[in-house]
């Protein structure tokens, strides 16, 4: 009998032993959860301060955009504009205006034509720079890589051009 009490006895200490052992795996996967859970919440946390920051970010990059673009349009009614707003013909890309300086004073006064200048105008607000296209023309300018073109189209539909390029030095004019 004293055996069975010794077996008894062994099995009660083998269960309790495994019931320790349950328990402290269990308290372990509750931590593990609890840590993960407050990761997700980190996690989730960070992505709405994100969002946040993006939608400000749009928005505000929106609104300089906006009033880039009234500034654009605007610029020919603001003080210190140098050329007559009549003159100022807005395109908007690839550059703002070209303005006819001097147009005006030909086509209403009869002003001598030779006072008359075409100017490619960009306008930025603030520190913006030029985009490389417009470097790239403003390039094509300076180097005289420019022309005025006449195209012709005939009663049967053939196009005919003829082209003024800037005068090299030392060339008669036309």
């Amino acid at each position: 009998m004293e055996g069975a009490w010794q077996l008894l006895l062994a099995l009660c200490a083998l269960t309790l032993l495994a019931f320790v052992a349950l328990l402290l795996v269990v308290r372990a996967w509750l931590r593990e959860r609890r840590r993960a859970q407050a990761r997700i919440e980190e996690l989730i946390s960070g992505h709405d301060r994100g969002l946040l920051e993006a939608r400000r970010d749009s928005v505000q990059k929106s609104r300089s955009t906006l009033k880039g673009q009234i500034a654009e349009q605007m610029a020919p009614l603001l003080p210190g504009f140098r050329y007559l707003p009549a003159d100022a013909r807005f395109l908007g890309d690839p550059v703002d205006y070209v303005v006819f300086s001097g147009y005006s004073d030909v086509r209403d006064q009869g002003a001598d034509s030779s006072a008359l200048e075409v100017v490619l105008l960009e306008v930025k607000q603030g520190t913006s720079a030029l985009s490389p296209s417009q470097r790239a023309i403003a390039r094509s300018v300076e180097e005289g890589r420019v022309r005025f073109e006449l195209l012709r189209i005939a009663e049967n539909g053939e196009l005919s051009t003829e082209v003024w390029r800037p005068r090299k030095k030392g060339e008669l004019p036309r």
